[in-house]
């Protein structure tokens, strides 16, 4: 079963689109494809490549186990994408409220096995905290951010709530599709 994504005209505009000259971390220039009128634009290829291997390492965990994820993303704009994608794919969200140990408790309470944060950023806190307990993160990573502490960075302009939730739906579709056929195979 291949994996498809629909990278139209819209999705791969607004996902190249990155921050001013002086905003962008250096480590970020790999992932870019130069400046146009001093705004940085995202290598869009790369951003497919990133989201690919992204949902084949959550295919792989989930089909191999049952593993749980954890949507995370404290930035008020956006955060009904990641209530709906944590709703529809049956995996817990947190979308206020952090506070130090937060994800140490949630990982004694719960077994978590990935995280994804929608919006790397914002949520610098949660991801040492994630590194701390050896858990895999998930992120979306635009060019002002430093990608090293993010597992399977998916570079693309993480500005834009609309591509925030398109992304955020392909992740949820995987997660419940691997959970889907792990269910079809214990059947056998």
């Amino acid at each position: 079963m291949g994996i498809r994504i629909n990278f139209e005209k819209d999705f791969l505009y607004y996902a190249s689109l990155g921050h001013k000259r002086q905003s962008v971390d250096p480590k970020a220039y790999l992932n870019m494809i130069g400046y146009r009128k001093n705004i940085s634009v995202i290598d869009t290829e790369r951003t497919k490549e990133s989201l690919l291997l992204t949902i084949q390492f959550l295919r792989s965990l989930f089909i191999k186990n049952k593993a749980s994820s954890l949507f995370i993303n404290l930035n008020e704009k956006s955060k009904s994408t990641t209530k709906l994608c944590g709703l529809r794919s049956l995996e817990p969200f947190l979308i206020k409220n952090w506070t130090s140990g937060t994800l140490t408790n949630i990982i004694l309470d719960n077994k978590v096995d990935v995280i994804f944060v929608l919006g790397s950023k914002s949520s610098r806190f949660v991801i040492q905290e994630a590194i701390k307990v050896k858990l895999p993160i998930v992120g979306l990573v635009d060019n002002d951010t430093n990608s090293g502490m993010i597992s399977f960075p998916i570079w693309t302009n993480d500005d834009s709530t609309e591509l925030c939730y398109k992304i955020s739906l392909s992740i949820s579709d995987k997660i419940i599709e691997s959970k889907l056929l792990n269910y079809g195979f214990s059947c056998l």
